[in-house]
């Protein structure tokens, strides 16, 4: 079975384009409302089906199926998720250590618009952007947190694919890099969200034999 895990923020609502377009079994997983604060144990409160599956993962769902035990993904893609601990991670770690100090109605405004700023610049339609729910200030704080702390095994526990949009904002990496930690560097048009945007592209890695 395929295991679908959503971004940071957005939430399964971000793979509406994508599911229909899926030839295979499947399941959208949303993230755990969970305040821990490490990327392991976040990973572990995953309502995931017993035994071995394939996970295709945007951004931080990417983190949490990297931090999932061996025996459990028998194969990985991601979505504009980080393959390392770089800068953009201890910057989430602070902000994480202060998100939860802003005051409800704020963090709501100012995350809502920020999400939907994104989703709109992927070409989101108004009814997606539209249905985005946050998570609460303490359960993003946490995620941003687990980022920082970040406590990732070197390399994913399965063969691991890295597919990043070629204007995305928010990740950076080269395909050198992601090569030299062991996975397969791809990209694709589109920004933070191919899925969005460009998901035919993005659905091609979900059939087995065209996966990097």
């Amino acid at each position: 079975m395929l295991i679908l895990l959503p971004g940071i923020q957005a939430g399964a609502v971000e793979f509406a384009r994508l599911v229909p377009l899926l030839r295979r079994d499947h399941l959208v997983l949303p993230l755990p409302d969970s305040t821990a604060d490490r990327l392991p144990d976040i990973a572990a409160q995953l309502d995931l089906p017993s035994g071995e599956h394939d996970f295709l993962c945007a951004s931080f769902g990417g983190l949490l199926a990297w931090a999932l035990p061996p025996g459990r993904v028998r194969s990985l893609v991601t979505i504009g998720t980080l393959p390392s601990r770089t800068a953009a991670a201890e910057r989430s770690g602070r902000a994480g250590r202060w998100l939860h100090r802003v005051p409800a109605p704020l963090f709501r405004r100012w995350y809502r618009d920020r999400v939907r700023a994104s989703l709109e610049e992927d070409s989101a339609d108004p009814e997606l952007v539209a249905s985005v729910r946050l998570p609460s200030p303490a359960v993003l704080a946490a995620r941003l947190r687990a980022i920082g702390h970040w406590g990732l095994p070197p390399r994913p526990p399965a063969p691991a694919t890295w597919l990043w949009g070629v204007t995305d904002r928010f990740v950076t990496w080269d395909k050198g890099s992601v090569a030299a930690l062991g996975m397969v560097p791809e990209i694709l048009p589109g920004g933070h969200r191919p899925h969005v945007s460009h998901p035919s592209l993005v659905a091609a890695y979900t059939v087995p034999e065209v996966k990097g």
